[in-house]
């Protein structure tokens, strides 16, 4: 940390290209692009980053425009802009007021999504904690799982030890765009200590104390404690193991 204090600083406010380097803190307020790897301090975007190479930051903020070709790893993320990874990204804290995409996987300690993130890779945390709209087309392991749908979400697998996904009614910024459709989330297989679900479709729940809340279509159950169905949700079959 003090070796990138002695850094200079980076600050684009026009068109600029760069071969990219080593710098204390970086801020991107006009049209960058940067040909090679970036090692900062801290990154700010308040206008337009185009990167084809890795970006290693103390902690990264995103309000603009940002396109990475490449891994991002940072203490901490923020994106409350439109970003898109084409790499993994590692942090132990994400937050995503935004939009953000990452084409590989993600890795951190506590990830909060009020925006959209859409994954493609598999997703590893202690906490995952969800008021706006998600999908990840791999695997979900995470020590908790809060989901708030405001409209239709969805992961490949989810694994952890306490897994509440459940509906927000939808209002304020939710309820204008009318996007996504109805509050829903869908996966193959939910499994985990405690589960409480609403408006979820999967093919298989498995866990110790389960709720299964309105709007569930679960095709399987298999619990070793106790389990509660509503009248309003669909269970194909159920099995105490």
């Amino acid at each position: 940390m003090e070796e990138r204090n002695l850094r200079n600083d980076l600050n684009v406010a026009g068109l600029s290209q760069t071969a990219g380097g080593e710098f204390h803190r970086v801020s991107i307020d006009g049209m960058a692009k940067v040909n090679g790897n970036l090692d900062c301090t801290s990154v700010n975007v308040n206008g337009t980053l185009k990167m084809h190479g890795a970006l290693s930051a103390e902690s990264a903020t995103i309000n603009g425009m940002c396109t990475l070709n490449g891994p991002l790893t940072s203490s901490r993320v923020r994106v409350d802009g439109l970003t898109t990874i084409n790499g993994d990204l590692r942090s132990p804290e994400l937050e995503v007021n935004g939009k953000c995409t990452v084409r590989g996987r993600v890795d951190g300690e506590r990830i909060d999504i009020g925006g959209v993130i859409d994954i493609e890779g598999d997703v590893q945390c202690e906490s995952l904690n969800v008021q706006g709209n998600i999908k990840i087309s791999g695997f979900l392991n995470a020590g908790t799982v809060e989901i708030r749908l405001h409209t239709s979400s969805s992961a490949k697998e989810i694994g952890g030890e306490r897994i509440d996904i459940r509906r927000k009614e939808q209002t304020g910024f939710w309820k204008s765009i009318g996007l996504g459709g109805t509050p829903s989330f869908m996966t193959s297989l939910i499994e985990g200590d405690e589960i409480v679900l609403e408006d979820t479709e999967a093919e298989l729940v498995r866990g110790s104390k389960i709720h299964i809340g309105r709007g569930c279509n679960i095709r399987m159950i298999e619990y070793s404690g106790e389990l509660v169905v509503d009248p309003d949700a669909k269970v194909g079959s159920s099995q105490r193991i």
